[in-house]
């Protein structure tokens, strides 16, 4: 996997317009919400927190239609902000996979020039 820095990301606005911030690791392992509508996981990118080698990360996965896969992990990212999203409802992570806080969703959308 590849380890990417936040600065390094900003320049591709291809990646950053097609982040989805609506799926979380609960949509993508169960796209069908409770409506029976079903979220779209085909294509973007989906992010989200997860503990590597003992550091919280966030981390990129590509979602395609037949296989997604990880393709980077970002580490530098407030300490703070990662540690709230492995905080979250035990209902709201799956398998390690922990989403985005309000707070981090907020910070990397400003980042990346979204907000």
């Amino acid at each position: 996997m590849e380890l990417l820095h936040i600065n390094e990301l900003k320049k591709f606005q291809g990646f950053i317009q097609e982040i989805r911030w609506d799926v979380t690791p609960n949509i993508f392992l169960n796209p069908e919400s409770g409506s029976a509508e079903e979220v779209d996981i085909t294509h973007g990118y989906m992010l989200y927190v997860d503990v590597v080698n003992d550091i919280p990360a966030l981390v990129i996965m590509q979602l395609k239609r037949i296989m997604s896969k990880t393709v980077g992990y970002i580490y530098d990212i407030p300490d703070e902000l990662l540690k709230e999203a492995l905080q979250c409802a035990d209902t709201k992570s799956v398998g390690g996979m922990y989403p985005l806080s309000g707070k981090l969703e907020e910070w990397l959308k400003k980042e990346f020039g979204l907000s």
